[in-house]
């Protein structure tokens, strides 16, 4: 969270303003053995479905709208990650309007290709409850899921404004679209260091109408500041980009450096008090309810899982990412105000184990959602994004 890179190691009493406050959940342990949470959806018909890796023909049948949602984590450690995604683009754009897994010039999969697209872009900061901490606003609830307006204008090309959402129709230009979403999603840092992707998610698209509250019993913004974005008959893509997990809290006080019950390093307070956040189950029942088929619905994790616990060619290993040691979440030995990273990139810095944002991706894929888990451990984000797209294809197709 509250990371610098190429800082020299500080005194301990220093590394609550200068190191990353880590947001981490529950340890749930190995994957089996706990019955999907919503019985009322049917599960998906084939859990495992083969990958198809040979070129076939295109479907004449059209493709639904496709409205993806981009969580990116605007902390202080996340500027080369940013540039990852952002590079990634117009490969995404690409495969989704050409309806090629891969793009035109490298094509292994076809479907119906998309040409009705809302992309969006929501940040991690959504406060502190107005507790002072470094490197987050005063403001209650930070950015608070409302999506993004302000580009990128450091970069050539890039206005200083968008819409709240960027519209792609057929016969417009797959090249100006994406080069606008790499401007929208470069978001800088900054942001709260108490990073908070799935309540910012949550409440980024969950409407008044919804029983789902957030900080203080606010509503969601899915009809009001970001209405437009959602729309009842298409596919929901959300894309989380993080180098943390989650520490969407059910109590404030939390982020209280002089809280009475909450005690102990900043850096270490959503792993040592997992019972103040809100439980997973929250995330899972909230983004199903949004689609009345929960195969419309694709969740898609890029974070510090690490690399090689991601390549399986079948549907993601939730158990096995999940029991591998690297994932357990333990204060770092040599840095004991910290956890032990998940993965270390010479050159990129630290991710830290994702456990909370596995299960979600997990159990989400229990109730029948198209799910993958990526590794945000590498300079090249092509085998994420191609994941995602392959997830897109399946909900398309309804596999």
């Amino acid at each position: 969270m509250f990371r610098y890179r190429h800082v020299p190691l500080a005194p301990l009493a220093l590394l609550l303003f200068a190191s990353c406050y880590q947001s981490h959940g529950l340890d749930s342990g190995l994957d089996g053995g706990r019955p999907p949470r919503r019985d009322a959806r049917p599960p998906r018909r084939d859990a495992t479905p083969p990958r198809v890796d040979a070129f076939v023909p295109r479907p004449p049948t059209a493709a639904p709208p496709v409205d993806v949602l981009f969580l990116v984590d605007n902390s202080n450690s996340m500027i080369e990650e940013q540039v990852s995604l952002k590079e990634r683009f117009p490969e995404l754009v690409d495969s989704l309007t050409s309806g090629e897994v891969g793009g035109r010039a490298d094509a292994v999969r076809s479907f119906p290709p998309v040409d009705d697209i809302h992309l969006g872009v929501v940040d991690s900061d959504m406060g502190t409850g107005g507790y002072l901490v470094p490197t987050c606003s005063e403001s209650n609830f930070g950015d608070d899921g409302i999506l993004r307006t302000r580009g990128d204008v450091s970069a050539g090309g890039c206005s200083s404004s968008y819409p709240s959402f960027l519209s792609f129709r057929a016969g417009d230009s797959a090249t100006t679209f994406a080069a606008d979403a790499s401007c929208l999603a470069s978001l800088g840092t900054g942001g709260c260091g108490f990073e908070q992707p799935l309540d910012a998610v949550l409440k980024a698209l969950t409407p008044t109408t919804s029983a789902t509250t957030f900080y203080r019993g606010t509503r969601g913004h899915g009809d009001t500041e970001n209405a437009g974005f959602l729309r009842p008959n298409s596919i929901l893509a959300v894309v989380l980009l993080t180098d943390e997990d989650d520490c969407s809290a059910s109590d404030p006080d939390l982020y209280n450096q002089s809280s009475p019950r909450y005690m102990g390093d900043l850096n270490l307070r959503c792993f040592m008090f997992p019972e103040a956040l809100y439980p997973v189950d929250r995330y899972v029942s909230g983004l199903l309810d949004l689609r009345a088929d929960p195969s419309r619905l694709v969740f898609t994790v890029i974070a510090g899982v690490p690399v090689d616990l991601t390549l399986a060619r079948d549907r993601t290993r939730f158990g096995d990412i999940l029991a591998d040691p690297r994932m357990r979440e333990q204060p770092d030995p040599s840095m004991p105000s910290r956890l032990l990273p998940s993965c270390n990139v010479p050159g990129r810095g630290l991710a830290f184990p994702p456990r909370r944002l596995v299960e979600v991706a997990r159990d989400l894929e229990r109730s029948g959602a198209h799910t993958s888990v990526g590794s945000i451990c590498q300079a090249d984000y092509s085998a994420p994004i191609r994941t995602l797209v392959n997830r897109i294809a399946d909900a398309i197709e309804g596999r």
